[in-house]
């Protein structure tokens, strides 16, 4: 093997460990109250939100991921913080965006019981 070939393997083989580290890792999440989102510390993948009924009520309205960091489960860690936040603060969820209310409720049935009860989507 050349060296120019070594090196890219070696290179290949640290990406590859790199990415494998990312996804078993989990990726800080803080609240950015002001934008009124979730975000990872990099500002790239987030889940925005409104708050409805005089703040008793956290809207999910959407959630991004880069397609760079798509596969990582980086949406879910996201709606795990909104989720813990709206606990913790004795809060509802309405789950407008489709990611929470078709992909990550289903298989987090643990998180239902903070769903808002009344359709708040027609009122909206």
């Amino acid at each position: 093997m050349t060296n120019t070939a070594a090196a890219t393997s070696e290179a290949k083989m640290a990406a590859a460990t790199s990415e494998a580290k990312m996804a078993t890792e989990t990726p800080k999440i803080v609240w950015n109250e002001g934008k009124r989102r979730f975000e990872t510390e990099d500002h790239e993948a987030y889940i925005e939100y409104k708050m409805r009924n005089n703040g008793k009520v956290m809207d999910l309205v959407h959630t991004y991921v880069p397609s760079s960091k798509r596969g990582l489960g980086l949406a879910s860690h996201l709606c795990v913080a909104a989720f813990e936040h709206a606990s913790s603060h004795s809060i509802s969820v309405v789950p407008s965006c489709s990611y929470v209310s078709d992909t990550f409720l289903p298989r987090n049935q643990s998180w239902k019981p903070l769903v808002h009860s009344e359709d708040l989507k027609s009122s909206i």
